[in-house]
């Protein structure tokens, strides 16, 4: 599961602030929200369909690695015995698919960033929505989200963790989409509940695609994206 980890920040910061009453006892909870998505069932299910796809990825990966290697090696061990010709032409071809491999790259890390995107966007909206309900039904003030680095929580009491519940309600609410509309995904029905949710950013990529390998023969200037 370490690799998918998610465009979660995506979705949630802090969640809920009301304002209170008059003598009103704040009421505060703590919330894992990312692992509560991915441990839900269409989560678990998103993780293994990315996790399928990057595999694949990183294969294809290591093999255009491996046959440039394999090249760069032959031009290194046969360079005199080869005519100018040949290592003309062997030179070329490293330098292709190194121009190659590099672009593959990049490819593959913005293919992945889509994916998870997409297999994650439908089911974190709804976890949105239904932790807003959970505010408002049971009354809490401030929700905060632990799983965002950037809220620097030193320590909360685990009593007021809520991460166990609202995965129980997304699976739930998916449940409940996916029978109303058969055949639809899990994610396109309507929202739990009327409240907005900010659209997901681009996430940050924490299974990096595979590197470019290092070269024997210095390769052409490859333009950057």
């Amino acid at each position: 599961m370490s690799r998918f980890k998610l465009l979660l920040l995506v979705i949630m910061t802090v969640l809920v602030s009301a304002p209170l009453a008059h003598g009103q006892t704040s009421k505060v909870a703590v919330v894992d929200f990312e692992k509560a998505v991915v441990e839900s069932v269409e989560g678990k299910k998103s993780s293994d369909k990315f996790n399928g796809t990057l595999q694949a990825k990183q294969a294809d990966g290591e093999k255009r690695q491996k046959e440039l290697e394999d090249a760069q090696r032959k031009l290194q061990t046969q360079e005199r015995t080869l005519s100018d010709t040949a290592k003309a032409n062997l030179q070329k071809d490293i330098e292709r698919r190194t121009t190659e491999f590099q672009r593959y790259n990049e490819d593959t890390q913005k293919e992945l960033q889509s994916l998870r995107d997409e297999l994650l966007r439908p089911i974190a909206e709804r976890a949105s929505a239904i932790l807003n309900a959970m505010a408002v039904e049971q009354g809490y003030t401030l929700i905060v989200d632990v799983s965002n680095p950037q809220n620097n929580v030193v320590w909360f009491n685990p009593k007021n963790d809520i991460t166990a519940e609202l995965t129980k309600r997304i699976d739930v609410e998916m449940a409940k989409a996916s029978e109303a509309k058969p055949g639809a995904p899990a994610g396109s029905a309507a929202p739990a509940t009327p409240r907005p949710t900010p659209a997901p950013t681009t996430p940050r990529t924490t299974t990096p695609a595979p590197t470019a390998p290092r070269t024997t023969t210095p390769p052409p200037p490859v333009r950057k994206p």
